[in-house]
């Protein structure tokens, strides 16, 4: 995930057009492969990739700037992911967005949960009205659900580990004494 968080923003939105458009064109030959129309699924895929992709586009370019910018929105990721604090930074703004990933984070503890039920009952919906197809559905959703929780409680054990490093930072003396 951290190799697609270093593309540039024009390449990442290009990529995801693409999947984006891939996932909605696969998903209409899977559910109506009897009536699948290839080109108005294309068209009907290329809209939604357009719609999907700017809209994400347009939440990344508001979290990095709320966030300080690029550089640092993608330390905040390395630093959440690995736990490990940088050398150098800017305490307030490194204090603000942890503590905004930090309370994303503990609203994950309860949308997972939600979201897991809700796509177990889509899975046995899926494996009701798609037969064998329904199956791998539900199993994509519990992988998701089953990750989406531990790495919430890891994010969450970091954070907490980088926001005592950081008000460490600030109680210690900047330099030798005189």
């Amino acid at each position: 995930m951290h190799r697609i968080r270093k593309l540039p923003l024009p390449a990442l939105l290009a990529l995801l057009f693409v999947l984006f458009g891939a996932f909605w064109f696969g998903i209409g030959f899977v559910v109506d492969a009897h009536g699948f129309d290839p080109v108005e699924r294309a068209v009907g895929s290329l809209v939604y990739a357009a719609v999907a992709t700017v809209g994400l586009g347009a939440l990344i370019v508001l979290r990095q700037r709320r966030g300080g910018g690029d550089d640092v929105v993608r330390g905040i990721h390395r630093a959440v992911r690995t736990g490990e604090l940088p050398s150098q930074v800017d305490r307030a703004t490194w204090l603000r967005a942890l503590e905004s990933a930090r309370w994303r984070y503990r609203n994950n503890r309860v949308v997972v949960p939600v979201s897991a039920a809700v796509a177990i009952a889509l899975g046995v919906w899926a494996v009701v009205a798609l037969g064998p197809t329904g199956w791998v559905f539900l199993a994509v959703c519990l992988a998701l659900t089953a990750y989406a929780a531990w790495e919430t409680r890891r994010a969450l054990r970091n954070i907490e580990r980088l926001l005592e490093q950081l008000r460490g930072r600030a109680t210690q003396p900047d330099g030798p004494p005189a």
